[in-house]
Order: C-alpha cells, then structure tokens, then sequence
C-alpha cells in the first residue's frame, strides 16, 4: 500500500479530532481545520497533523480533483507543513477509525506539494477498486500518461518534454484475513526534459504510472529553473559518421552461442520457439564525450582510463568437474543446503524462514525461491531452485549488511582459486573447457558537486565487498552462454557469499563456428542498422543532482537491441512481446 505514513497512525489521528470534511465537489474548497490547542499532547499532535491548507495548495487540491474525481471519495486524515524542505504533504483515505484493522476495501492517496507555488509535487493513488494483477500495455500507458500530463501543465507547457518511454513496471500486493490476496500492477512512463531538441537523461521530467484500467496512479515532478542553468551547447559535437569513427572498433563485437535463442521475447517462454545460433553482440553502452569520442564518466564529467572503458577480455580455463548436483525441493531442505555450502555454519544455524508470500508473477515462474533471514536482520539467505527437478540455479547468503566495507584482505587471484574449487566440485560435467571473466567494481570518489553532509544517515562510502567471477561453458573456443556460472567471493573473509549454476545438459548442437564472418563485418552490419544520438545526462546522487546536464553521445537502442548472425552477418532484432501489448 502507499503511504508517507502508516495508515493505521494517519487513522489513529484522524480519530483523536472532530472528522476532517470528505472532499467536496468539483469547483468547491477543501480545508483541513486545526483544532484548539491544548495543553495536552496529544492535542498538540492532532493539531499538527490536521495544518491549515495553504491557499496556494488548495487551489492546485481543486485542479486535481477535477482530473482525478476518485480523490473526491477519500477524506483528510493528515495535513502536514514539512518547513525544512518547503513542501506540504496531505495524506487522504476512505477508511473510519473503527476499520482501521481491516486494509480490505481500504483506499488512500498521498499529496505533496511546494508550499509558496502550490506546485503538485508528489502524487500517488491506491484505489481498492483498481485492484488488478494485469499489466497495462504500452499502449495505453503511453496515450494515458501524456493525456494526464497535457490536461495537468497545458499544451504549452508539455512541449517541453519529449515522447514518454517505459523502462519499468511493478505491482504491489496485500494479504487479507480471509487468505486472498488483492494486487495493483502499474507501468511507468518517463517523459525526458528537451534542451536544444534534446533529450535529458536522469528522471528530471514527469514521471507519470498508469494502470491497466488507464488510471493514473502515480506522478512525480520536480521543476527546475533553467534560468539559473549553464546548458552546454551541441555546436561544436562531432557529427554521427565523425563519432563512430572513433568510439566502433572490432574490440567491442564479441563472439558467443546462444543454445536456445528465442524468437520472440515473452512472459512465458515455455511456448517460445528456440533454436541454436552463433551470434556477433556488439557491446558498447557507454557514454562519450562529443567533440573528442573519449569514454566518460557521467557521475563527474570526467573522461576514463582506457583501462576503464575498454570491455574486459574473456581468460581460459581447465576443469575436471565432479558433477555433484544440489538438489532443494523444501525450506528445510534449502536451510540444509546453506549450511552445507557456506563455510558459516553460526550464521546459517540462525536463519529463519520469512514469512512471506509471493507476488503474483511468482506463481508462474518456473523458480522456486526460499527466503531466510536472522531475527536481528542482519544476515539474509536465498535458494532458488527449478519447480519440477529442485535443481538449484542460484543461492546467497548476506552477512551483516550494516557493516562498513573495509579495503580488501584476499587478493583476486585468491578468490579465483576458491571460485574455481568450488566450480569443479557443482559444474556440469561438460563444463570442462571454460572462459571466465572477472568483475571488481573500483572505488571511486563522489563528485564535487555532491555535499557529504546531507547524504542519509548510516551510508557507507562506497568500496567493493567482493570479487565476482563468471564462467561461460565453451564449444569450439566459443562462449555457451546459456551455460553461464557465476561465483562471488568475500574480500574479507575469503568465503563464497553467491553462486548460480547452469542446469546440466547433456546434448550438444551448435553451428560449426569455422566458417563466419568476421569480426569487422559484423561492426559493419551494426554500423549499418545503429547509430549513436547526442544527448543530455543530468547526474543525481540519492536526492542530490548535479549543478548541470552534461552533453554526450550514447548509442541509440530505442528500436531494440540486436545481433549479427555470424553464419548469415544479418542483423537481427528478437522482437519483444511486452513492447507489442
């Protein structure tokens, strides 16, 4: 459920004053009143949470009730001035003190608004009645989030941003007394900032969710004074030719089989059709400054090392694999399975199950996933293992999370070492021949423009906590890559603190990888069908963001992504079946 506040306190509150009005109707005013103060607290806490709406808001309250008539339903349960921050936030919900047990049936909205412009800030809605496990299409996310936002700032004022894009979705559920359980799924549009003609990456435009009813259920903007903003200008960038010039290389193409390559992406692959391919995927999602094609980094506008931008190169390496399967088919079985795998057996003799239950989408994964936890929450655990055969896929194990990460005591090859012991003992006994690839995440600094002293209380400085290491099974020197490993390593204490394992297979049948085209044919092919677009990144740190956008070129995967068929060097787009709802 969504709420600034607890729902059970927002009513405890609300039933300590005389009812806050429901919400009238369209055109009418709705005030909070505050309540004569006295000399106990709890009136003075009552007092507080029912403040004096500001006109400013209220006329903006007006607004949105008219676009939103299901807030006309919901009364008042808290009105709050946060000064700090200039804001007011406003709480509303259709439950009575004397339900407030019972979230069935339950509904509410949180409100948040600039206090001096009476700008909407913060909206988000959970209505019972929109309950719904169904996903809406792009479609009707697209077409009903830019009617809210055209209908809410005007046509002028939506000018400003460009066409929305959904890079993601979700749903939030609650279990009721009867043992049912109600969901609310929603789709995220982002709708980008346009500077110069320009897209602005960074969430620095609306972003409006949208269920698939069509309703709107979330939206969040903060306006920014482009008056006080230095833009950088796109004059002087290279063009797109000049730019692929310098940033496309062979280094960046990679060669891989896929053993079950779908045709199509979908929600259920168990009816996808599959087959084997030997494919170019030509890796380069960086971002480059535009007048030299030098990697940067985005967070300080800082060019990289070469070190840092170049992909990292794939190493050989031999095993006599025992083919020792590990195999979970309950919770208990999955907590046995912990103990025998971790060398910590204190922490694991600690863990107990969660209570919990699974969204909506867990009931058709083919995954089983067993959740364990301490009592103090310090120490988390997770099994996942195949429905039908138990055959597990992944398992961690996370030790005191709330610790702060110390500069490393065991070396990357030591950890390799480890990583490679334990591969040989659970690998598939075809995974003999093997390529892996090493992943350390190196500390870096935060940029100058972030102020350390507002940062959340208890973050941590960033440095690496482990090394993590994956291994691809190989056919004829070439990468499997749906026979993936992977293999993470504590840099304190030596000890696997994650694994996932490849299903076994015994069946191989793989194109002849002898006669394909080339590594500098297949950039052509890319070159051909994708082109870097100039853009804006605004950097943010938790809610700080940079002083301004930087200009870089990124490559443009809007249309999709896609990949060369190194036996036909045609250049292929898999389509995506939850871009066509």
């Amino acid at each position: 459920m969504k709420h600034s506040l607890p729902l059970a306190a927002l009513l405890l509150a609300s039933s300590l004053v005389p009812a806050a009005p429901a919400l009238a109707a369209e055109g009418e005013a709705v005030q909070a009143q505050p309540v004569e103060s006295t000399t106990s607290s709890t009136s003075d806490t009552t007092t507080e949470n029912l403040a004096p709406i500001p006109p400013a808001v209220q006329k903006t309250m007006d607004k949105l009730f008219t676009l939103q008539p299901e807030l006309k339903k919901l009364t008042i349960v808290m009105s709050q001035s946060q000064e700090d921050s200039g804001r007011f936030s406003i709480s509303l919900s259709n439950r009575k003190p004397e339900e407030q047990g019972n979230q069935k049936g339950a509904s509410n909205a949180d409100l948040m608004f600039d206090t001096k412009t009476g700008e909407l800030l913060r909206l988000n809605l959970n209505i019972w009645e929109w309950a719904s496990d169904k996903s809406p299409s792009l479609k009707l996310t697209y077409e009903s989030a830019d009617k809210f936002l055209t209908e809410w700032l005007g046509t002028e004022e939506r000018k400003k941003f460009g066409k929305p894009k959904s890079n993601s979705g979700g749903s939030s559920s609650i279990d009721n007394e009867d043992g049912t359980q109600t969901t609310w799924s929603e789709r995220t549009a982002d709708f980008p900032l346009m500077l110069n003609g320009i897209p602005v990456e960074g969430n620095v435009g609306p972003r409006i969710s949208v269920d698939s009813f069509g309703h709107v259920t979330s939206y969040s903007y903060d306006p920014i004074d482009l008056d006080k903003i230095t833009v950088p200008k796109p004059d002087t960038a290279l063009s797109v030719e000049e730019i692929k010039q310098k940033i496309a290389t062979a280094d960046s193409v990679s060669l891989s089989y896929v053993e079950a390559q779908p045709e199509e992406y979908s929600r259920s692959m168990d009816n996808t059709k599959t087959k084997p391919v030997l494919r170019y995927d030509f890796y380069n999602f960086g971002y480059y400054q535009p007048q030299t094609g030098k990697a940067v980094d985005t967070m300080s506008g800082k060019e990289l090392a070469d070190e840092q931008s170049k992909p990292t190169p794939n190493k050989k390496v031999e095993l006599s694999p025992k083919g020792q399967q590990l195999i979970v088919r309950s919770e208990e079985e999955a907590k046995q399975l912990l103990a025998k795998v971790f060398d910590n057996k204190d922490a694991v003799a600690k863990l107990r199950i969660e209570e919990r239950r699974g969204m909506a989408w867990e009931k058709e994964s083919p995954q089983q996933v067993y959740h364990f936890s301490t009592e103090d929450d310090q120490t988390y655990a997770s099994v996942a293992a195949d429905k039908k055969t138990g055959q597990v896929q992944y398992v961690s194990l996370q030790l005191n999370t709330d610790q702060k990460a110390q500069p490393a005591k065991v070396t990357q090859d030591e950890a390799f070492a480890t990583a490679r012991n334990f591969l040989e003992k659970y690998a598939s006994p075809s995974a003999t021949q093997l390529k892996w690839t090493g992943f350390t995440y190196p500390e870096r600094e935060l940029p100058s423009w972030v102020d350390k002293s507002k940062l959340p209380e208890g973050l941590t400085e960033h440095q690496p906590k482990e090394y993590s290491f994956f291994f691809y099974e190989t056919y004829q020197g070439v990468p499997i890559m749906d026979r993936t490993y992977q293999v993470s390593v504590d840099n304190q204490t030596g000890n696997i603190v994650s694994f996932s394992l490849t299903t076994p297979k015994d069946k191989l049948d793989l194109p002849d990888s002898k006669d394909i085209v080339t590594k500098e044919q297949a950039l052509e092919a890319f070159l051909k069908n994708k082109s870097p677009k100039l853009q804006y990144v605004w950097p943010q740190y938790f809610d700080q963001r940079a002083p301004a956008p930087i200009l870089v070129y990124a490559w443009d995967y809007s249309e999709g992504y896609g990949y060369v068929d190194a036996l036909t060097g045609q250049y292929i787009i898999v389509p995506n079946e939850r871009d066509e709802e």
